[in-house]
């Protein structure tokens, strides 16, 4: 073959792969539109994204929005709010890291939505002697990544003027087993907290479902192995004693002097402090699922998978006498679920529907009888439990979402 006729070959085949990705990009894109409504040149290439640092901290980005993740006009997760909370309206604010936020869920089942729908379909259901209350609006205020400290800091500095009546925090203790101890980011009042750039729209979408469809298609034991050496690399970039072989202890103290900071911050808004335990898919008693295993200890790889578990147990403990100590009222999600996770789990930790609704319901009953209000209800329902309201009285209730057994 002539060079000239050697070139036109190349040219051509060139030509076909541009059109082969542009092809795959456009539907890439329509998909979004059509499943999402995400714009066509949405500037949102990830979850990262929907994540801004401005004057008043870290925390989500309004009205952004990327894939089934919609973020609204106070940079919380969910619909639009009005940021006065009206006269006949109960406000509660969930705060955590992804658990809270919602990975794994469909749009609109990740817990705190779920709580919202089962409160108000409680508020619904009976009637009080004063009418009170007429809408529960659950906040979902948390943010992959989002730590402890920064929860503090997004709750004394921006969620406290919404006006919060309850406040529910879900930990993820092993954010403490990272090569440091979380801190708050500062603020940042420069302004670099802007929209992302128009060029961000040419980012390539079809390449996160390529490496997504990809890992599907792998065997397990490939997925794991990856795993295990990019853990094994990490430890090596480090010195020797670098690794957590047991539970460090200053670590865990950490956690549970933060965990009382929150709740005293909490108290001091006026509002009802919620501790959940952390749970996760591993049973107590039964082999843990090394593959499983592995997947979490890549995001921790300073900690050993066993000594992620022994954490985590041990988190669970100082969740339970910090709510006791501080006065918060203590959801024991661990000690529900502890021998039963099959279906509650989409990976090591993170929910399912069924889980995130399970949680919702435990939250739910421990709401309507440990959050008692000033008054009492009257009638034929005095002696239900109640669910509290702005003004101390209360409304018989019943849970609509199943509680794990």
């Amino acid at each position: 073959m002539l060079p000239h006729d050697l070139g036109k070959s190349v040219a051509r085949v060139a030509a076909l792969l541009l059109l082969f990705g542009l092809s795959l990009e456009t539907t890439a894109r329509l998909e979004d539109w059509v499943r999402y409504r995400t714009p066509v040149l949405s500037r949102y290439r990830s979850q990262a994204d929907l994540i801004v640092r401005d004057e008043s901290g870290t925390h989500g980005r309004p009205n952004a929005r990327f894939q089934k993740w919609t973020i609204n006009n106070l940079g919380l997760r969910g619909p639009d709010l009005a940021l006065t909370k009206g006269a006949e309206s109960y406000r509660i604010a969930t705060i955590g890291a992804s658990e809270t936020f919602g990975l794994y869920e469909s749009p609109h089942h990740e817990f705190p939505r779920q709580l919202e729908d089962s409160l108000n379909r409680m508020v619904r259901s009976r009637d009080l002697c004063e009418s009170a209350i007429h809408r529960v609006e659950v906040l979902n205020a948390s943010m992959p990544g989002m730590s402890l400290p920064t929860s503090i800091q997004d709750l004394s500095q921006r969620l406290r003027h919404y006006g919060l009546d309850v406040v529910i925090y879900y930990p993820s203790p092993a954010q403490y087993l990272s090569d440091k101890v979380p801190r708050a980011v500062p603020p940042d009042s420069s302004g670099h907290g802007d929209e992302p750039p128009w060029s961000w729209a040419l980012y390539p979408r079809v390449a996160a479902r390529l490496r997504d469809q990809i890992k599907l298609l792998a065997p397990n034991r490939i997925e794991t192995w990856l795993r295990q050496r990019e853990v094994a690399a990490a430890v090596r970039a480090h010195s020797p004693g670098w690794r957590f072989e047991r539970i460090p202890l200053d670590r865990l103290s950490a956690f549970d002097r933060d965990l009382r900071r929150f709740v005293g911050v909490v108290h001091a808004l006026g509002a009802t402090p919620v501790l959940v335990t952390h749970a996760n898919a591993f049973a107590r008693g039964r082999p843990p699922d090394f593959d499983l295993l592995h997947s979490w200890e890549k995001f921790y790889p300073r900690a050993t998978g066993a000594t992620i578990l022994a954490f985590d147990s041990a988190a669970a403990e100082v969740t339970r006498s910090g709510a006791v100590d501080s006065g918060a009222v203590l959801v024991d999600w661990r000690a529900l679920v502890g021998n039963s996770p099959e279906g509650i789990f989409a990976d090591y930790g993170h929910f399912t529907d069924r889980g995130a609704g399970l949680l919702a319901g435990a939250i739910a009953k421990a709401l309507r009888q440990a959050v008692r209000p000033r008054g009492a209800p009257c009638g034929r329902y005095a002696g239900a439990a109640p669910v509290p309201s702005t003004n101390g009285t209360s409304r018989s209730t019943t849970t609509e979402h199943q509680e794990p057994q």
